[in-house]
């Protein structure tokens, strides 16, 4: 056991060691990025030189914690919020929470073993699920830069619920895009979130905001939820749920220095609706959504419905719908204020 220890501390050291390499290529991205918005440099040729930092910027650590000759790179990450509830209320049978907790306490990997194919490892050891589990092809069609996962991730639909936890601007996801996309209980659709299956994205660095130009999506996964609440991670109901977006990333101004996104996103999801999930009870969802940044100013809104069968009892179907919009202002580098609706 002190052995176990002593390697995984002798690990650590060497991570740390490569950091500071690591993150000379990390801040390359920004610039990369700004180069392709004017103009001076391709898709391609950002990717190339991105990709020939990365390489340099990971030499050292594969030579450490890498024997084998399948990875060429190897990029250690991981999140931490810890977070403090206070509500209070008069329900009866509801208690008030006053407490600190670990919202959030993920691991992850992501290594790169071979000419477009990655390795993708995310796990949240507070929630107790995979965030990601997945193998990436990224590549090209023409002029069209593509990815195909396989394996656990999130499914396109909802832009808050496909925002990354650490780039939320409020402290959580609201309560319209919670009960759409979370875990089946009674009082949620399970509709969204995390699936196991295959996923095609076109355009991916369209979708992050990072180019500009048309996104879009192809996805087909298993039914049911592959993590959360309902702790679905098999299941003998063989029907497949089916996703598909679209949308566009412009940016304006004298030096484009602005962004907006628009988009939208539809999903089937066959013999799960009904107030108990049976053969022929499908569910269908839709969603549109919008997000402008101008300077120091963000306003972003977004849409969900959904047509239930049987939701509401037997031969009466439910028609849930909600919205959010939600404006921030960023005071300076630390500090934004952030309102929302829902």
């Amino acid at each position: 056991m002190i052995n176990s220890l002593f390697r995984r501390v002798t690990l650590f050291s060497v991570l740390l060691d490569d950091m500071a390499t690591y993150t000379v290529a990390q801040d390359s991205g920004a610039l990369l990025n700004a180069l392709v918005r004017k103009g001076i440099l391709s898709d391609q040729e950002a990717a190339d030189i991105r990709a020939e930092l990365t390489a340099e910027s990971h030499a050292a650590v594969i030579g450490s914690v890498s024997g084998g000759k399948s990875t060429h790179a190897l990029a250690i990450s991981g999140r931490l919020q810890v977070q403090y509830a206070g509500i209070n209320t008069d329900a009866v049978g509801k208690d008030s929470t006053n407490q600190l907790f670990v919202r959030r306490l993920y691991f992850g990997a992501k290594a790169a073993v071979g000419a477009g194919w990655t390795a993708n490892l995310m796990y949240d050891f507070a929630g107790e699920n995979f965030d990601k589990a997945y193998i990436e092809y990224a590549g090209r069609m023409g002029d069209l830069p593509y990815a195909v996962d396989l394996g656990v991730r999130k499914t396109n639909f909802g832009m808050e619920e496909t925002t990354s936890s650490c780039s939320l601007d409020a402290i959580e996801r609201s309560g319209v895009t919670r009960y759409f996309v979370e875990g089946s209980n009674g009082r949620r659709l399970g509709a969204g979130s995390y699936h196991v299956g295959a996923f095609f994205e076109g355009s991916p660095n369209a979708r992050k905001g990072k180019t500009e130009g048309v996104f879009f999506g192809a996805v087909i996964t298993n039914l049911e939820r592959s993590s959360g609440p309902d702790g679905a991670n098999s299941s003998s109901n063989n029907s497949q749920a089916y996703w598909a977006d679209v949308g566009y990333t412009g940016f304006f101004g004298s030096e484009r220095q602005n962004k907006f996104t628009v988009g939208a996103a539809a999903s089937a999801l066959t013999d799960i609706g009904g107030k108990t999930p049976t053969a022929g009870q499908d569910i269908n969802g839709f969603n549109v959504y919008g997000m402008v940044t101008y300077g120091n100013f963000k306003l972003m809104g977004e849409y969900l419905a959904a047509d239930v069968d049987d939701g509401i009892a037997a031969g009466q179907d439910a028609s849930p719908w909600g919205v959010w919009i939600q404006p921030s202002w960023m005071l300076n580098g630390s500090f934004q204020v952030v309102a929302r609706y829902s």
